[in-house]
């Protein structure tokens, strides 16, 4: 189904998105760990890992192989939801450079019938995946800019390169990497989950693979990156999206 006024209405209003402005564009920020861009109709999507099961467990880790399918299965959701002409995977979708060989047949299949249904794929390189396995279809890339929007792995800051590096830094930029999560408290009751942080210039996107974890966002790495003064909190917990108050947090 290709998205309406009357489906976001709905949604919007038992939870499951809410609308907030950056980078000039309204985002739908989806309780399910994803964005979307009306305007652009683009789909984001963050940190994947898809294998982190089977490579834990090579470990002796005692997970199941099953996140991947779980993975593929609440993105297939999601993109049947949307139907973007474009889906951003924003690094780290592969949770090392043997995922492919350890991935079952029926999920090779399930992946690739998924990126060939959507007519652009575009795979930003993350620190856990700098390669894109061979044979996955999609398109590969350092980083994605349109415009002045910048969508790539890890943040660009003002104090990488030298100061002709600095001013071609990107005006806005949408970041994976951190798997960002929060908690707080809300009528004696307590809440923690994943969360999208959002700030003047940047938004980090949570983690949506299912074995990925996270790090608080009051951590000193995620202020330094968008300070408490300037950044909103969406926290995700039990299908609904809501901000945080800094208050609570």
């Amino acid at each position: 189904m290709a998205i309406t006024d009357k489906w976001v209405t709905e949604k919007v209003a038992t939870g499951r998105i809410t609308i907030v402005k950056f980078a000039e564009h309204l985002w739908l920020l989806d309780a399910r760990g994803v964005a979307y861009i009306p305007a652009l109709d683009f789909l984001v999507v963050s940190d994947l890992h898809f294998e982190k099961g089977s490579y834990l467990r090579s470990y002796g880790n005692p997970l199941p192989s099953l996140d991947t399918r779980a993975t593929l299965t609440r993105l297939r959701s999601v993109i049947e939801d949307y139907t973007p002409s474009k889906v951003i995977s924003l690094g780290d979708s592969f949770h090392d450079k043997h995922s492919m060989s350890r991935m079952t047949q029926q999920d090779r299949a399930l992946l690739f019938n998924l990126v060939n249904h959507v007519p652009n794929w575009d795979w930003v390189e993350g620190n856990h995946d700098p390669v894109l396995p061979e044979g996955v279809p999609g398109t590969a890339l350092k980083q994605l800019t349109h415009d002045r929007l910048c969508f790539q792995h890890e943040p660009t800051t003002a104090y990488q390169g030298d100061s002709t590096t600095r001013k071609s830094l990107p005006t806005y930029q949408v970041i994976g990497h951190y798997h960002p999560k929060i908690k707080t408290k809300v009528s004696q009751r307590r809440y923690s989950g994943k969360c999208f942080v959002v700030g003047n210039n940047m938004l980090m996107m949570p983690a949506f693979g299912q074995f990925t974890g996270g790090l608080d966002a009051n951590e000193q790495v995620l202020k330094d990156l968008i300070s408490v003064s300037e950044r909103a909190c969406y926290l995700m917990c039990d299908d609904i999206i809501f901000k945080v108050s800094p208050t609570r947090e």
